[in-house]
């Protein structure tokens, strides 16, 4: 056999696994690994004053899928009031985060997603979650990450108007 068809082969049958891994991940209903890193970070509040805990048993309940870490929550980071990062799935993993029906899929799978604590149309964050927002942010900026504010991506209050407003005064 010439090596021409052997590495045709070896890559086709590199596919046939690959895709033999997402069906058994699924079937677990574990988060499907991206083969890249995203290039995207999207901003979002919690809408609520739900902790890190109850959000991920209500993203549990809701969709289920676990991330290699062993989280439900769909964001990447979460940010809590007194300013604690969570790390709840690693940046190459697929979210669940930010859905556009134009695009299904793609900001999921090419963004990391972080989301703080509180409802910032009715409140503004903590000094403690900004430092460490700003911190996460910076980290994004240096991977060369573009950031997006949810609503920017599809019609939405998020991340709420005090965020928004200071994301907008740091960032741009």
């Amino acid at each position: 056999m010439d090596k021409q068809k052997l590495i045709k082969q070896l890559q086709l049958q590199i596919q046939i696994l690959l895709i033999q891994i997402k069906i058994l991940l699924l079937k677990k209903k574990l988060t499907i690994p991206n083969l890249h890193q995203p290039r995207y970070s999207v901003l979002h509040h919690g809408a609520g004053d739900w902790d890190f805990d109850q959000v991920n048993r209500h993203h549990k309940n809701k969709w289920g899928y676990k991330s290699s870490l062993g989280y439900y929550i769909g964001y990447h980071r979460w940010i809590s009031y007194g300013g604690r990062l969570y790390i709840a799935r690693r940046d190459n993993e697929e979210g669940a985060h930010t859905v556009d029906i134009r695009r299904p899929h793609f900001w999921n799978r090419n963004a990391v997603g972080t989301c703080l604590q509180g409802n910032f149309e009715k409140e503004k964050p903590t000094t403690f979650q900004l430092d460490t927002f700003k911190r996460v942010l910076d980290e994004d900026r240096k991977k060369g990450r573009i950031l997006k504010m949810h609503y920017e991506i599809i019609p939405t209050l998020c991340p709420g108007k005090y965020l928004k407003e200071w994301f907008l005064k740091n960032y741009r």
